[in-house]
């Protein structure tokens, strides 16, 4: 948030990119990130990288690859194509991660964003609390946040 890593995305990069701090399962495919995705994504891993860095320094053992595995970039394209408003069937097609995966790192994906929201207003970054609540209203529509699926 303080380095700019979010300045300067659309709304639907915004949420793809932040897709990538939500725990999701691995998938075995090979992972395209689409190119207006692909600087946003090095941006954040280079971030990562300096925060491993400056973790060893501090004396924590940081595995850097391990640390840097764990931003999982899996399913930035589903993402940025459901707030673009492809249907559940097509992006659910983009990968091999089942769809219910999909649907529960959806809503936390949504938690997360209400709450870089509220850390951006916190820090006094209004500007950038609105895009993300713009960039989540993009998230939350159709069948993934249905109440329920037996109506």
């Amino acid at each position: 948030m303080f380095n700019g890593c979010f300045h300067g995305l659309d709304k639907h990069q915004l949420l793809a990119l932040v897709s990538c701090l939500t725990p999701t399962d691995k998938t075995n495919e090979e992972v395209a990130i689409a190119k207006q995705l692909a600087d946003p994504l090095r941006q954040l891993q280079d971030a990562a990288r300096g925060i491993a860095s400056l973790s060893r320094e501090a004396g924590l053992e940081v595995d850097e690859e391990e640390y840097l595995g764990s931003f999982r970039p899996s399913l930035m394209d589903v993402f940025y194509s459901w707030s673009k408003g492809k249907s559940f069937a097509e992006v659910a097609g983009m990968t091999d991660i089942f769809e219910g995966s999909i649907v529960r790192v959806a809503r936390r994906l949504d938690e997360l964003m209400q709450q870089l929201a509220r850390a951006a207003q916190v820090v006094g970054d209004e500007t950038l609390a609105e895009r993300f609540i713009e960039s989540n209203d993009t998230l939350r529509r159709g069948i993934m946040f249905s109440a329920s699926l037996y109506l």
